[in-house]
């Protein structure tokens, strides 16, 4: 089997072995039973929520979402990993806008403090600040309400869309700040909980390819110092703990996964 460390983002991979993936039904030397993807030996018993990849009882088992967008469902880990992919790349793209966003709308803020911070009314300072804050959303709003309004560009028009973008401005402000500063705190731990989840998965196949390729050598032997398994978590915590925790952690490692990508792609940058 093949395991690789990194892959680009950072994120640790597992590469199964280049064996047969599964033969659909009626097609396959078993007996005309679909089989794992990941574990040519073992019958399918279910496939996978994203993909359709056939998987065992076990990889459902423990690939199983408790929440989300796949609650009660399952996902293979092929689906795991590129979910992963998908969310490095898109919070990077994300947070490099909404900072820029974050950035300039504090920039605005600060122009606003210095042309209304005289007037001696905080009120006034604080609205003043919230208006320049949105200053471009202010002034794009003001030409797009202008040329598109329904009797025509005109003056009366641009006066009325001025007026108009400006009593939302401050609104406009206020809910640009809340949307970067919780999305920026509720993705600022993605990456890392993705990187564990995937690492823990990386483990549970590691684990199953292993005990494929040594039936019968009893899990203390293959988890000896420099032996297959010496520095797996996922056999650590069925020695540890037991398989039902084991498998409670992969449940968990896979919820997460797909929960963080929700977060991630429910922010329209």
């Amino acid at each position: 089997m093949e395991v690789q460390n990194r892959q680009s983002g950072g994120i640790p991979t597992f590469t199964p072995p280049s064996a047969p993936t599964f033969v659909p039904p009626g097609a396959n030397q078993a007996g005309g039973r679909a089989v794992c993807f990941h574990h040519p030996n073992e019958p399918a018993a279910a496939q996978c929520a994203r993909c359709g990849k056939y998987i065992c009882k076990d990889c459902a088992e423990a690939y199983g979402v408790i929440s989300g967008q796949y609650a009660g469902k399952c996902l293979c880990y092929d689906c795991c990993q590129e979910i992963v992919s998908e969310n490095v790349e898109l919070l990077k793209k994300q947070k490099s806008s909404i900072t820029a966003t974050f950035v300039l709308t504090i920039i605005g803020m600060l122009v606003g403090l210095g042309m209304f911070g005289e007037s001696g009314s905080a009120i006034v300072t604080i609205i003043g600040m919230l208006w320049m804050g949105s200053f471009w959303t202010w002034l794009k709003s003001s030409v797009s309400g202008w040329w598109n309004a329904p009797e025509g560009p005109s003056i009366a028009s641009f006066i009325g869309s001025c007026l108009g973008a400006a009593l939302v401005a401050p609104f406009l402000t206020a809910k640009k700040l809340f949307e970067c500063i919780t999305y920026l705190k509720s993705t600022s731990t993605a990456i890392d909980e993705d990187s564990r989840a995937l690492a823990q998965m990386r483990d549970y196949m590691e684990y199953t390819q292993v005990l494929s390729q040594n039936r019968g050598v009893d899990l203390s032997s293959l988890m000896g110092e420099g032996s297959a398994l010496y520095n797996n978590a996922y056999a650590r915590t069925i020695r540890d703990q037991g398989e039902e925790a084991a498998d409670a952690m992969l449940r968990q490692a896979t919820t997460t996964i797909a929960e963080n990508g929700e977060i991630i792609r429910g922010f329209a940058a």
